[in-house]
């Protein structure tokens, strides 16, 4: 999980949703809205990239929605349409059709445990996010780092970021990274390295950055 970074609440979000009380409504009369906030969203603050999991995603329904890192639930009259709550998260289903193995937004709405904004790590809110998780290069498992283990594991066990499948895709996205960088003149490949990893905009950032971490350190 990676720092977004938010920008001013578009007007025209503020502008449909002004006069509706709940989202159900702003579901039924603004479809289109919805996809174009969607897309905004992905390509001005998440790089196309899922909020949780930081898989590769697109604006369209089948690919992604629109996310309440805090739910709606706990406070509809100011967090339903606060837009600093709305982020946009992958369908879970981005490398596995095992309902099961779902991750991210919807996972977490189907959670046993109850949200609990003591424990959750507001990617919008910590700047040093990234401080929390650590990886197995070799398993592609996301794993706690020493910062605070109890909500690491959380985040972990909340979002199911270990599923059967999400493991195995940071691997092939650390591959496909090894195998372009190999095709840079060696006396310019540390340069290149950092440049691209510092755009922010590959399907599992994170994890290639901790692979690259004492390069991108120097």
């Amino acid at each position: 999980m990676k720092y977004i970074k938010k920008l001013d609440t578009p007007q025209s979000f503020v502008r449909k949703t002004q006069s509706l009380t709940n989202w159900d409504s702003y579901h039924r009369c603004c479809n289109r809205q919805k996809r174009a906030l969607r897309r905004y969203i992905l390509k001005y603050e998440q790089n196309n990239l899922c909020v949780y999991c930081e898989s590769k995603i697109t604006p369209k329904k089948e690919s992604s929605h629109l996310e309440h890192i805090k739910p709606k639930h706990l406070d509809i009259e100011n967090l339903t349409f606060d837009y600093n709550n709305i982020v946009v998260s992958c369908n879970g289903n981005c490398h596995t059709e095992d309902q099961d193995h779902y991750s991210c937004g919807h996972r977490k709405d189907k959670n046993d445990t109850p949200y609990d904004d003591e424990l959750f790590l507001n990617p919008v809110e910590l700047e040093n996010i990234r401080e929390y998780f650590e990886y197995n290069i070799d398993t592609g498992n996301i794993l706690e780092s020493s910062k605070d283990i109890n909500k690491t594991n959380y985040m972990i066990r909340t979002l199911h970021l270990n599923n059967g499948s999400l493991p195995l895709a940071r691997k092939k996205a650390l591959k496909t990274f090894i195998d372009k960088i190999k095709k840079i003149d060696n006396a310019q490949r540390k340069k290149k390295i950092i440049e691209i990893l510092n755009k922010e905009n590959l399907a599992f950032i994170s994890f290639l950055r901790f692979k690259y971490k004492g390069i991108l350190k120097t």
